[in-house]
């Protein structure tokens, strides 16, 4: 498929919608729970986030970026950094979260802007490319319904997406 940022803004309208907002955060999750924990604990979600040793649960970021989920096909597309960057990625680090940003920042970095930037470049290239791994099409649903995917707990693809739900 081979389209631009326009188009891309009508295909991926309900991720432009969410982007859109003034507040993120200011219900619990609400979508399906199957398949998914559902966390309250900052602490938890934390720990989910950024324990990359692999003893407890599979590192975040290998289970979402890793080469299983996306063939050597699947073409990254730099004019969707280009123009994230350009729109200062929706100006989210302005946006109101209702405390979640707060409590999910550890060490000084703030994890729901650090992950929330990674996530949007990801799903908008799913999005131009018309192709989402399993979990990429989990990962939107928790954003469409007021949750911030921050984990996997188990062993890929055995085990449950972590959801921090701000409530």
């Amino acid at each position: 498929m081979n389209i631009g940022w326009n188009e891309l803004t009508i295909i991926a309208k309900p991720l432009f919608d969410f982007l859109s907002r003034d507040n993120f955060y200011q219900a619990a999750y609400s979508g399906p729970s199957v398949g998914k924990l559902i966390v309250n604990d900052p602490a938890v979600a934390i720990d989910f986030i950024s324990d990359d040793s692999g003893d407890r649960f599979d590192d975040w970021e290998s289970v979402t970026d890793g080469s299983e989920e996306f063939s050597e096909d699947f073409e990254w597309k730099s004019w969707i950094v280009h123009n994230l960057r350009k729109n200062n990625y929706f100006d989210l680090s302005m946006k109101n979260f209702n405390g979640a940003d707060v409590k999910l920042t550890d060490s000084g970095v703030c994890l729901i802007n650090e992950l929330m930037h990674r996530d949007v470049k990801i799903l908008l290239n799913c999005y131009a490319n018309d192709f989402f791994p399993r979990i990429w099409s989990e990962i939107l649903e928790v954003y469409l319904n007021d949750g911030f995917p921050c984990g996997w707990n188990g062993r890929y693809p055995s085990g449950d997406l972590v959801v921090f739900s701000n409530s």
